[in-house]
């Protein structure tokens, strides 16, 4: 999974993708050599650059918050949360299924804008207090995030999907048809049509204005597209998938790990024999966890002749394992919500199978190929 993680928060990992990398940079820079120096009272030289980062960092600190608003919610209605990832265009909560009705989807949606507003508000209030000025530029700080929460939350309610306010489209619309996919299909088109605006607008700002925000907008009119698309395309991936059950899509036999296995068995008889990226482990005939690669590869070469294998796998009281009779669309989010490529599939306290994401694309193209 690309990106680094930042911390766990409530069980959700937090994820910085390298993409945030260059805006957070790009952030900084205009704001300590276009914004700072234009503000009252001005603000140049090294000081902006130091306002620059502190206002930057609570700027991010700001999205987490909405994206975590989301993810919140969300839990609370049964969804799991995983990840929440911020990137080049702010943040994701990647939420493992789709909101069981449209009430639960206006909940969670409208929870990041309203956050934003808050957020907005809190900053406002601390301008008024005169607190901010204690330290030369703090206004400015405060008065900069104040102004751009209240545009992240006005532009999250942009009524494109999957923004927020095109997420409050989808559940009005669910809620009349009755039809998530028609609903998310809409509510897509309206998400590419906002894009297509966006970008418009940035290039008119580009070549008329001669203004080089117009790239960003531009950009991000592209992204809004693409995501539009991807959305649709992922609901429509989960409702090809649905009804097929585990034990109709999962590969036998399977080849599991011995326990008492040393490593260097564990390299030469089965990764290097049977290229996977993880392997179930019995204990005698029972389940007793799973190892991988890269388990194995945090152990030193010469340790590895005397290092069992039950030493260094992932407990099965640690693994929900999948059962044969569960559905495909549960196990794959059972998958991403671990962020793992394999599950075993147990009955008994026996492993009688194994499903992997390949399994399930695999099903997935079928489908697709057979026009399903």
């Amino acid at each position: 999974m690309r990106g680094y993680s930042l911390m766990r928060i409530a069980g959700i990992r937090v994820l910085i993708d390298p993409s945030w990398l260059f805006i957070f940079f790009m952030v900084v820079w205009s704001l300590a050599t276009g914004y700072f120096p234009e503000t009252e009272p001005p603000v140049r030289g090294p000081w902006a650059w130091t306002l620059g980062v502190v206002a930057a960092l609570l700027l991010f600190a700001s999205v987490l918050v909405h994206e975590l608003s989301h993810a919140v919610l969300a839990k609370r209605a049964g969804i799991a949360v995983p990840r929440i990832r911020l990137f080049l265009f702010g943040g994701v909560s990647e939420m493992a299924s789709e909101p069981q009705s449209p009430a639960v989807e206006v909940r969670i949606a409208a929870a990041g804008p309203l956050t934003s507003f808050g957020v907005a508000a809190l900053f406002f209030v601390l301008t008024l207090t005169g607190l901010p000025s204690i330290v030369y530029g703090g206004r400015n700080v405060t008065d900069y995030l104040a102004g751009i929460n209240l545009l992240l939350g006005l532009f999250n309610l942009l009524p494109g999907f999957p923004l927020d306010g095109g997420r409050i489209l989808r559940a009005w619309l669910w809620s009349r048809r009755g039809d998530l996919l028609s609903a998310t299909r809409t509510a897509g088109r309206s998400g590419s049509f906002v894009g297509f605006g966006l970008m418009g607008l940035g290039l008119v700002q580009l070549v008329a204005a001669r203004n080089l925000a117009g790239i960003w907008m531009i950009l991000i009119g592209l992204f809004l597209h693409q995501a539009a698309g991807a959305g649709y395309e992922t609901l429509l991936f989960r409702e090809a998938l649905s009804g097929f059950s585990v034990r109709q899509l999962m590969s036998q036999p399977v080849i599991t790990v011995p326990d008492h296995a040393s490593l260097e068995e564990l390299a030469q008889d089965y990764f290097f024999r049977h290229p996977r990226g993880s392997f179930p482990v019995a204990s005698g005939n029972l389940f007793a966890g799973m190892v991988s690669l890269e388990q194995l590869k945090s152990v030193p070469r010469d340790e590895w002749v005397r290092t069992p294998v039950r030493r260094i796998m992932t407990p099965a009281a640690s693994i929900t394992p999948l059962g044969p009779d569960d559905d495909v669309v549960t196990a794959l989010e059972a998958m991403v919500r671990g962020d793992t490529g394999r599950l075993p599939v147990v009955a008994g306290g026996r492993i009688i199978g194994i499903l992997s994401r390949r399994d399930v694309m695999r099903l997935f193209k079928i489908r697709s190929d057979l026009g399903s």
